[in-house]
């Protein structure tokens, strides 16, 4: 599946922001995760955890996902805290 990906990611993104934009929405519509997608940014474009993680999800692509995926990172919190 990861092929697939970066052959999209290839045949897409020139390097301008516009490209990046299209990128994720073609990503997100032929399946990627995104968690998939943050692999597929750092793997081409050397690009920090961080940074790939904050691109994915205040992008305008997953933005209908974006509480649910702090929620999610809240509650993971939370629980290995209360592993002490």
């Amino acid at each position: 599946m990861i092929n697939k990906f970066d052959d999209i990611f290839d045949s897409i993104y020139d390097g301008s922001q516009i490209s990046l934009d299209v990128l994720l929405t073609a990503l997100k519509n032929a399946g990627a995760t995104q968690m998939e997608s943050v692999m597929l940014l750092i793997k081409n474009l050397k690009m920090p955890l961080r940074e790939a993680d904050s691109l994915i999800v205040n992008s305008s692509v997953w933005q209908g996902s974006k509480e649910d995926v702090f929620w999610l990172r809240n509650k993971f919190g939370e629980y290995l805290d209360g592993l002490d």
